[in-house]
């Protein structure tokens, strides 16, 4: 009995130090776990509002780079089209071959466009690098920038759509071409290729890239 007592006193010894133990660790526990909460809710929403921040530049940044790039390449149409040469080109009875002959110079004369096309004022291939004979005299896909071309007095950037005559994804540049009684002779207009603009972006080096 006497060793029975005993255990039980020490049973209950160390039940009563667990009693003062526990709200002790507790007491010191809450606040470290409260503290843990906030911290990391407060330092998610900042980098949350980061990122987002970073993202919103980066976009931005992006798309002056691609406003600015197509807009040196409009420069060239709004040069050509005002030139009286090249509407005489266009007014010609049979444009083909001069269109041809001019293209294969003012085309490698541009290393940062991936294409040149001359056509008629109803959007009728007259000559384009690269070449496709099986084009000429059809419509060279005028849906997508006739009606807007014709309406400025400088270029109109087409859409992203697939290009005659390879179907590699590309904006189509294009200016009217008018002459002396601004009656519109025809059109002149480059493709720049969208894998060429994205090779152009990947060479720029932007901080803190793995946020964006």
């Amino acid at each position: 009995m006497q060793l029975r007592d005993r255990f039980e006193k020490q049973r209950r010894g160390r039940f009563e130090r667990l009693k003062i133990i526990f709200p002790i660790l507790l007491a010191g526990w809450i606040p470290s776990i409260l503290t843990l909460v906030v911290s990391y809710t407060i330092l998610t929403k900042t980098l949350e509002s980061r990122i987002l921040r970073d993202r919103q530049t980066f976009i931005q940044l992006v798309g002056h780079l691609v406003n600015h790039d197509l807009s040196r390449t409009s420069s060239i149409i709004e040069y050509y089209q005002t030139l009286p040469e090249f509407a005489k080109i266009l007014s010609a009875p049979n444009p083909q071959a001069a269109a041809e002959q001019w293209l294969s110079s003012a085309f490698y004369a541009h290393p940062l466009i991936d294409g040149m096309f001359m056509t008629a004022p109803d959007g009728r291939l007259i000559a384009s690098i690269p070449n496709d004979p099986d084009l000429i005299g059809k419509d060279f896909d005028s849906d997508q920038w006739r009606e807007q071309a014709q309406a400025l007095n400088g270029a109109f950037v087409s859409a992203v759509h697939r290009r005659l005559p390879d179907q590699r994804m590309a904006t189509n540049i294009v200016g009217a071409v008018r002459a002396p009684d601004r009656k519109i002779v025809g059109y002149l207009g480059i493709s720049v290729l969208v894998e060429r603009i994205g090779r152009r972006l990947a060479t720029i080096e932007f901080a803190d890239q793995s946020l964006c």
